[in-house]
Formats: structure tokens, C-alpha cells, sequence
């Protein structure tokens, strides 16, 4: 296998022309950002249902081995209330309570011009569509646009998409990353690189990261619908593409990290989407509640 520094590469020629010539990083990723959908719900009740307190039963045995958690965000909600309890009592942490971190169940009106006429002027869910009516504007799909089309402009819900997006960007500009006109994050204190003295000529992946300072890890406890609209807003992309097109299960664990490849700029990259290792490990059958399909059983 050879040492660490053999297996990243140290001593090795890397002269093959690279597709964008970027200046080497001397800054490691410092933040990381959980997301950790609720248990499975009663949403008339919004509580968590009997399936649900299973899961969080093996949810919880594997966040309280979490270590250098920062802080803890949580819904409002019932459903997230609950999924969070045990966590926090195992870990001996308290979280904060954000209003914004609800459930993204903000509702609108179809246009009266619906091609199905029988939808005209009715309410909905805002990300709730099916395929045909959400593939029929263009306009979904643009991340500037998607807000203002007649269908969005029922619910007012470019107001609450802002608040959700600076819901997220007041607490990471709480920890020095502020988002910029780019849609990027300057960072105000980047950290060091101590890895490696002479770190690797043009080459910014580097394996053996055992004196690098710890990150920053942020937990929060919410929705599917949320969740998506903060990675959405992270990727410059429409979330409804992420609310039609992806699914997480409940209690499902989602991981977000901040990538300084240049100094003093972070962008933040999904590295695991809707993990149920928990569940799958202890036996538990996945949920398939918000998912219109039978959910993959191992």
C-alpha cells in the first residue's frame, strides 16, 4: 500500500496538463454542515410515529458519537422537535430553535391559463407538482426566474425562499464565511493548510489530513423541502429541480462541506445525500413518507 504521503502522491511527477490551470490551495475545508431529516411523521399529529421513534432510536446512537459538534439548529416543528430530543440529551448540547428551518409547506395557486382547467385558481403546494405541469415551464428551472412565474407569484414565495437563504447565510456569516454577488463565500479567517510544508505543485487533494485543525460542524435537525432549498441556494440552482427530482428518507443524514480550494473562498459541496446506514445496520426498513414509490429494501 506504501506510506500516506506515497498513496497522495508526494515524489510523484504531476506535469500532465491540467483543464483549468488553478493556483494551489494552501486552505483546507473548515466547515461542515449536517442535515438530518425528521423520523418518520405524523404529520397530523406532527409528531413522529411509532416507526418513526425506531429510527431515531438508531439515529441517535450514531450522533452521539459525533465529536466537535459546534451547534445544533432545529425546526420549529414537532416532527423535527422530536427527532432532535434524544440527540441532545445524549450529546448534553441544547439547539437553537429557527423559525425558518420549517418544513419549505408554503402553499400558492395554479394561474387561471393551467392547461388543466379543473387546477385553475385551486391552492397547492409549491412543490408538489406533477411531471407534466412542472416540465411545461422553462422558467422552473432557472435559479433567478423559478420564484416569479405566475404559478410562484400566488404564494408570494420568493419571500419565504429569501428567508430561508438568509436564514442559512446569517449563521455561517456568524462563523466568518459571507456570501458574496458570485454566490460564493469569502471567508474571514481561512484556515492553514498544516499538512504538508511543500504541498504537492498544482495538485489540491491531499489524502493524509491528521494535523489538519478541525472543522467547524454545524447539525440541523429539519425537512426534506427545507434541506433542499438551502443545497439549492448553496449550487445556484432552481430547488425545484432537488424538490421534484430527489428524495431523502427520514431520518436520513445529509453532509455539506465547504471547499476553500483559493484562499479566502469557500463554496459548499454536497458529500453524501440522504445516508440511511443507521437504519439499514439496525435492521430498520427505509420510509418511503414524501417518496410516491417503493423505497429500495437491503
Amino acid at each position: 500500500m506504501g506510506s500516506p504521503q506515497q498513496r497522495a502522491g508526494v515524489g510523484k511527477d504531476f506535469s500532465l496538463p491540467l483543464l483549468i490551470d488553478v493556483p494551489i490551495s494552501r486552505y483546507y475545508p473548515s466547515m461542515r454542515l449536517i442535515f438530518i431529516r425528521h423520523g418518520d411523521p405524523d404529520y397530523e399529529h406532527d409528531t413522529i410515529t411509532e416507526k418513526g421513534r425506531r429510527e431515531v432510536e438508531l439515529l441517535t446512537k450514531r450522533v452521539a458519537k459525533w465529536k466537535n459538534i459546534t451547534k445544533i439548529y432545529v425546526s420549529p416543528m414537532g416532527r423535527a422537535q422530536a427527532t432532535a430530543a434524544p440527540s441532545l440529551k445524549a450529546l448534553g448540547m441544547d439547539a437553537v430553535t429557527c423559525d425558518w428551518l420549517q418544513e419549505f409547506y408554503y402553499h400558492t395557486t395554479y394561474p387561471l391559463d393551467v392547461k388543466d382547467k379543473s387546477k385553475a385558481g385551486k391552492s397547492t403546494m409549491c412543490w408538489d407538482l406533477m411531471p407534466e405541469y412542472f416540465f411545461s415551464d422553462n422558467d422552473f428551472f432557472n435559479k433567478d426566474k423559478w420564484m416569479h412565474t405566475d404559478f410562484m407569484k400566488g404564494g408570494d414565495i420568493a419571500s419565504k425562499y429569501k428567508m430561508v437563504c438568509d436564514g442559512i447565510d446569517g449563521i455561517l456569516a456568524e462563523y466568518g464565511y459571507i456570501r458574496n454577488e458570485q454566490g460564493v463565500y469569502d471567508v474571514k479567517e481561512p484556515v492553514p493548510n498544516h499538512n504538508w510544508s511543500e504541498p504537492i505543485d498544482r495538485y489540491h487533494l491531499k489524502s493524509v489530513k491528521d494535523d489538519y485543525p478541525e472543522e467547524k460542524t454545524l447539525v440541523f435537525f429539519c425537512h426534506l423541502g427545507v434541506m433542499f432549498t438551502m443545497i439549492a441556494h448553496f449550487a445556484g440552482m432552481s430547488p425545484m429541480q432537488l424538490w421534484q427530482g430527489f428524495f431523502v428518507a427520514p431520518t436520513s443524514i445529509t453532509v455539506v462541506n465547504s471547499e476553500e480550494r483559493l484562499p479566502d473562498q469557500a463554496f459548499f459541496r454536497v458529500e453524501r445525500l440522504g445516508d440511511v446506514n443507521h437504519l439499514v445496520n439496525g435492521g430498520e426498513p427505509i420510509s418511503s413518507s414524501g417518496y410516491f414509490a417503493d423505497v429500495l429494501s437491503e
